[in-house]
């Protein structure tokens, strides 16, 4: 019997961000896949394999199990690996090469040291995106034939197209108004929502006194977190912006489908999930001008700097007062949205782990 072992520790966490849910939900389209007879996958969750302490998950409990019982092959969908068995991970970013200085100092050597094992470790490494592949190739001179691309996608059971009476409770109950550009993402520096926080100060400046436009910012404190709010808090457009934690994912897409906009100023990604799944609920793209968006994005979006305001102030205008824009960014994002998907990601990602046995 074939035993493909996947480790499901980040896909339990009840409040999910961008590695949590491609475990998530790699995993739940693994499960669809079918196996043949003398095959079988096991998940690895503290919960099944009875390890209650909150550290050494992966080095401590995993290496033991891997010396104990020893699957064929382990995927890590994320970057950590144990220091025995045959093993396959995913890289999704390398952002804090880059851009160092919007990542804290132990995050950084963290995953400085967490990337280097991984690399050297994992027979097979899946990436996110072609950015990311060609990313990793110029920063770690890894051989293109360790390298597999296992797309991220759009759970499009929630993220789609919904009608009013589905967008109108989620905005009454976070009293928006029917005019808004929507921020979804972690609230850290790595983001870069003052950014926009700025553009959207110039863009009520040019609308004068009684303009309806708001800006929504959604998502969890990350590093730079008190920068961000003191800067949200002394803007001149204060009045007209507003700031939730951590939603729900169907708030979210209700969210997204009545947006103006969506807004995604990021100064690095491996990928960037939240625009195509914005893009998936028919709400126009804005995004910053790096490599993964061109690549998942395209022609679907507007593009701008991400250390121009005054870039990003244009495109919020044209989208307003540009007669037709929106609508086209809104078809194109819908057939880039469906060219992703999540059994395809997992088809590919089980084709590979045979080829490791």
């Amino acid at each position: 019997m074939k035993t493909y072992a996947i480790d499901a520790s980040s896909a339990n966490k009840p409040q999910r961000s961008g590695v949590e849910w491609y475990a998530y939900h790699l995993i739940e389209a693994i499960k669809r896949q079918p196996l043949g007879e003398d095959e079988r996958v096991v998940l690895f969750s503290p919960e099944n394999l009875k390890w209650p302490l909150p550290f050494a998950w992966m080095k401590g409990r995993v290496s033991w199990e891997m010396l104990r019982h020893r699957p064929d092959v382990l995927l890590v969908p994320a970057q950590g690996l144990p220091l025995f068995g045959n093993c396959a991970a995913v890289v999704h970013d390398v952002g804090f090469r880059r851009v160092p200085n919007v990542y804290d100092s132990a995050g950084r050597r963290r995953q400085t040291r967490e990337i280097r094992h991984t690399l050297r470790r994992a027979k097979k490494v899946f990436v996110v995106s072609e950015f990311t592949k060609r990313e990793i190739m110029e920063l770690y001179k890894v051989a293109e034939d360790r390298l597999v691309v296992a797309q991220n996608a759009v759970n499009q059971t929630v993220y789609r197209p919904l009608d009013d009476a589905a967008v109108e409770p989620v905005r009454q109950k976070h009293r928006v108004g029917r005019n808004y550009f929507l921020y979804v993402g972690r609230m850290d520096a790595k983001k870069n929502v003052k950014t926009i926080v700025r553009a959207f100060e110039l863009f009520k400046a040019s609308r004068g006194v009684g303009d309806p436009f708001e800006l929504v910012l959604v998502g969890s404190p990350g590093f730079g977190f008190g920068e961000i709010k003191m800067y949200v808090d002394r803007s001149s457009a204060k009045g007209s912006i507003k700031y939730f934690g951590y939603l729900p994912d169907t708030d979210v897409a209700a969210l997204m489908n009545g947006a103006t906009a969506f807004l995604f100023p990021s100064w690095y990604e491996g990928f960037g999930v939240p625009p195509l799944e914005a893009a998936a609920c028919g709400a126009p793209l804005i995004v910053s001008d790096i490599g993964a968006h061109r690549e998942v994005c395209a022609d679907a979006a507007l593009y701008a700097s991400p250390s121009e305001p005054e870039a990003w102030a244009k495109a919020l205008s044209r989208i307003v007062i540009e007669n037709g824009l929106d609508e086209s960014l809104r078809a194109k994002g819908f057939d880039r949205a469906k060219g992703y998907s999540w059994d395809k990601t997992a088809a590919t990602v089980l084709q590979t782990l045979r080829g490791m046995v």
